[in-house]
């Protein structure tokens, strides 16, 4: 029986725990056996604040104690702009006997026309759509035809939020993963102190 595997791309910049319902859901909901953080290297859409190798760390600790929650390092070896449709050709090369499923919020499938290779991306991968708070479905004539919508609890918490409340001296626990919160204070990250 082919192994049925999910990856959630990102920057996680910090990961947090709407990151982890996301993979949590997807994978119990789509009867996955694995589902895997994907960290962008550099991501050529979006920009980051932290070095690829903290945010690779910082997911690490964010799933360390999950069976079946992991990271996936691949984009961050490999270096230089990271596409989807790469990623996903290797991945059907190092893994020929998996059924890969791709998740991405609804906010990320409106930019899925501004992609390198989206066909190709899609030929690899069932697509997931998971909901986002305040952000409508994108169109569906911008979609394969066999996209996934899968609705999840809604967290409203962003990476972009917790660098800013890292950076005020604001709270953050309970917002991320206990071992993520102790890794951006210990490394300083965002403008964090130790308090």
């Amino acid at each position: 029986m082919r192994r049925r595997v999910g990856l959630l791309g990102g920057t996680f910049d910090p990961p947090h725990l709407g990151h982890l319902v996301v993979a949590e859901c997807a994978r119990v909901e789509l009867q996955l056996d694995e589902l895997r953080l994907l960290v962008a290297g550099d991501p050529w859409m979006k920009g980051s604040t932290s070095s690829p190798q903290d945010r690779l760390a910082m997911a690490q600790a964010a799933v360390a104690d999950d069976p079946f929650l992991t990271v996936d390092d691949r984009e961050v070896r490999r270096g230089g702009p990271t596409y989807t449709a790469d990623t996903l050709a290797q991945l059907r090369r190092d893994e020929p006997d998996v059924d890969l499923w791709f998740v991405l919020g609804e906010d990320a499938a409106h930019g899925l026309a501004d992609w390198k290779r989206v066909e190709e991306a899609f030929s690899h991968a069932t697509f997931v759509i998971v909901t986002r708070p305040d952000s409508p479905p994108p169109p569906e004539e911008r979609l394969p035809d066999r996209v996934v919508h899968l609705r999840i609890p809604q967290l409203e918490v962003s990476s972009t939020e917790l660098r800013e409340r890292f950076a005020a001296g604001r709270a953050t626990r309970y917002l991320v993963p206990p071992a993520v919160d102790a890794y951006v204070r210990a490394n300083q990250l965002y403008g964090a102190t130790h308090g």
